[in-house]
Parts: structure tokens; sequence; C-alpha cells
């Protein structure tokens, strides 16, 4: 899924919901601000987009979620819900923290309020610099943090962070190759909630 923005918009939330079949290659508009551009359908996924106060419901079929060219699309404006990220695939961001980045995060979990892993790239923030600061927020509280890896992030240079989930645990792998091995102290074998935080600017992120 391609999905390509002229103006940002307020809040994204994707939905994908279950169903079999095989779809043509889509080049459909979604909306003045929004198009999604040479998708090849092969299983069922929705795409729910909140634009301010309307929501344009647009329906494919994918074997991956995939999001990409979202140029314009910064952290705090993206949340998915509803998605499936399965023990076994692997998630890929691709980002750009901005020129002024103090920090960013991604959030894996079941939903806002359960989040298996918090990953908090920090340039200047929270007593940190130059580190990468890993948690979970579990029974409403935080866990124990976890400070492993590198940190290959520049401001306004492209990253990738792939996350390959296994039962015992998440493994981040970062753009310079170096590894943090953060268990899944949730225990679940199936997550569907992610978000963005922060001051960069997400490209694309796929499951796989």
């Amino acid at each position: 899924m391609s999905l390509s923005l002229k103006e940002p918009p307020t809040r994204h939330i994707f939905s994908p919901l279950d169903a079999e079949g095989q779809g043509p290659v889509c080049s459909t508009p979604i909306s003045s601000q929004l198009s999604s551009l040479d998708y090849i359908c092969k299983k069922y996924e929705v795409a729910a987009i909140i634009i301010g106060s309307r929501k344009i419901q647009s329906y494919y079929r994918t074997i991956t979620y995939c999001i990409t060219n979202l140029q314009s699309l910064s952290a705090q404006d993206m949340m998915i819900k509803n998605m499936s990220f399965k023990v076994g695939q692997t998630l890929t961001i691709v980002g750009v923290p901005k020129s002024d980045a103090t920090n960013f995060a991604v959030n894996i979990g079941s939903s806002e309020q359960e989040i298996g892993l918090h990953f908090n790239a920090r340039f200047n923030a929270h007593g940190d610099e130059n580190t990468v600061v890993c948690n979970s927020y579990l029974g409403g509280k935080w866990c124990e943090e976890l400070r492993e890896g590198g940190f290959p992030f520049q401001l306004g240079e492209e990253f990738k962070i792939n996350v390959e989930f296994t039962p015992e645990e998440f493994l981040v792998t970062l753009s310079d190759g170096s590894n943090i091995h953060f268990p899944n102290r949730a225990g679940a074998e199936k997550y569907q909630f992610l978000s963005f935080e922060g001051e960069a600017r997400i490209r694309s992120v796929e499951i796989k």
C-alpha cells in the first residue's frame, strides 16, 4: 500500500480486517489530500483514515501492511489499530528525525494502555544523550528500562528499524547492524497496536 500525502492529516488510524480473495492492482483516490497508489491486492485490509472530523474508509486486499511515501506525516500523527503483528513476522520502519529532534518513540502493543515494546531514541531527552531506551507499559505502569545497542541515528538523516517478533523477545536491528534483545514481557503471540511519538517523520511501515 502506498499513500502519498499532499497535506498532513490530523491523525491516521489504519484498521485491517480479515477476509479472503484476490484483487487487482489499485490506483484509487481516497480524498483530495490522500491517494492510494500502486497497490497489489491479495488479502483483505481496511484503511480507516481520519482527517480532522472526517472519516474515510478504503477497502483493499494485500498480503502485507505497507505504507510508503509518508514524507509529510510526523510521528505524532500516526497510529495503527487492529493490525496483525504475529510471532515470526518482522516490522520495518523507515523515517527521518527532524533537525531539532530531542527524541522519538515507537510503541508496539495490544492497546494504548498495554505496550509490549516502547522503543525510545533519545538525542537529548529525559537526562539521556544519544541513547536508545526500551521499556514496556503493562498493568498501568512502566517496567524496567533496558539500555542496549548502539545509537546510529543522526538528525535529519534517514533511519531504518527492523523488529523481529519471536515468542520470547523482540529482536530490534538498527541501521548500523547493532541489535537490541528486548523480552516479550506480555507473552502475547500477536500485537494489534502501533503508534509513534516525538520529532520524526515516518516514511514507511511494513509488516511481513
